[in-house]
């Protein structure tokens, strides 16, 4: 799952100090380096405690560390007293899909895509929120994963080549019967990302389900080429040298 960081400089009206900080403190958290970027963030706020983008920073490294409900708190923070704050609302919907509070989650994603229709973290994980509520929720599946597909056609809009869009897309398909959808899905998938291992393999079972035995068997076989700790490469290269 990707944690949103800073998009735009701070929002808040701040000292100089503070805001040097801040563009600091994501610097270390690009690098990784996380005891550097806590102490950055954490003597931004210090001039203010209410910085959102310095609340979100030390949120993130909450995060990272494992600590979510220190990390929760701080995003929560963030977007109470900053709401057009999207990189918040991504990240606090980052925790409620991970800890599979769906509803919660796809909340927190049209909260940032209402400030940033483009912000294309919000919208793949509200399709992907979409996705799992139809995975739990056979009743409502067609509804929620008609919704879902509505959100990665809006992300293939604007981000043609995002290889996870494709793939989600080929998986729905995939378990909705629609096999030849879901090949051109997962094929689509691992010409952007070659060596994207749940796409090789969707694309494999996919082929076999179509009988298409000869272009399933390269796709497993390059599944397991890459990967040769995934069981389930190794596992349905057998059905797919099965296949006739």
């Amino acid at each position: 799952m990707t944690t949103a960081l800073l998009a735009c400089a701070p929002s808040t009206r701040v000292h100089p100090r503070a805001m040097e900080e801040v563009s600091k403190g994501y610097q270390y958290l690009s690098k990784d380096d996380l005891e550097r970027a806590e102490i950055a963030f954490a003597h931004a706020l210090e001039f203010n405690g209410d910085i959102p983008e310095a609340l979100n920073g030390a949120g993130v490294v909450d995060r990272r560390r494992g600590h979510v409900d220190d990390a929760r708190r701080r995003f929560e923070h963030a977007v109470k007293i900053a709401p057009d704050f999207a990189e918040g609302h991504v990240n606090l919907g980052e925790l409620n899909l991970v800890g599979e509070r769906y509803e919660a989650a796809e909340e927190d994603f049209r909260a940032a895509l209402r400030v940033d229709p483009d912000l294309m973290v919000a919208r793949l994980n509200l399709a992907r929120a979409l996705l799992h509520r139809g995975r739990r929720d056979l009743a409502r599946r067609p509804e929620l994963w008609a919704a879902a597909r509505r959100q990665y056609l809006h992300l293939l809009e604007a981000q043609p080549a995002n290889a996870e869009a494709h793939h989600d897309l080929g998986f729905m398909d995939y378990l909705s019967g629609a096999y030849g959808r879901a090949a051109a899905e997962y094929g689509r998938a691992v010409e952007i990302a070659p060596d994207y291992m749940e796409a090789l393999h969707g694309s494999c079972i996919a082929l076999v389900r179509l009988e298409r035995c000869e272009e399933a068997r390269r796709a497993c076989r390059r599944c397991v080429e890459l990967h040769p700790s995934a069981d389930r490469c190794a596992a349905s290269l057998r059905g797919a040298l099965a296949c006739e």
